[in-house]
């Protein structure tokens, strides 16, 4: 049984939906559940989706920022940076906010291959290194 890689397989999902709606897209995910589970592939799932974004992405469709904060962000602040964003970008921004407890204060913002590192932690490391580096 051949064995692909995250990137066949975000592809060849997306080339089986191109014309589906609805119920076709549902099953048509579900099948590909079940063959990364008999496959015992299933973790894969994340990075799959993660490959998808990308291919969505770079074909013109709403690119996927990640926000980590100490807490999710409400709709009107999410609201805000995804209109703020898609103007910066000149393109649709789908934001995907989650709350992470190693942000002690702050925020992360993951767009593409780019970080922006507002993080209080961030800021304390790089304070670190700079009493490291002057003493």
């Amino acid at each position: 049984m051949s064995k692909f890689t995250v990137s066949q397989y975000a592809a060849a999902y997306q080339a089986a939906v191109k014309d589906k709606t609805g119920k076709d897209r549902e099953e048509i995910a579900y099948q590909l559940i079940k063959l990364l589970a008999r496959q015992r592939r299933i973790k894969m799932i994340t990075r799959i989706i993660s490959a998808l974004e990308r291919l969505i992405a770079e074909a013109g469709g709403p690119m996927v920022v990640e926000v980590k904060s100490v807490k999710t962000m409400d709709e009107q602040t999410s609201l805000k940076l995804k209109q703020q964003l898609e103007k910066f970008l000149n393109r649709p921004v789908k934001i995907r906010s989650q709350a992470s407890p190693r942000i002690l204060a702050g925020v992360k913002i993951q767009v593409g291959d780019q970080l922006v590192d507002n993080s209080l932690a961030s800021r304390l490391n790089d304070l670190k290194q700079q009493l490291l580096t002057n003493f």
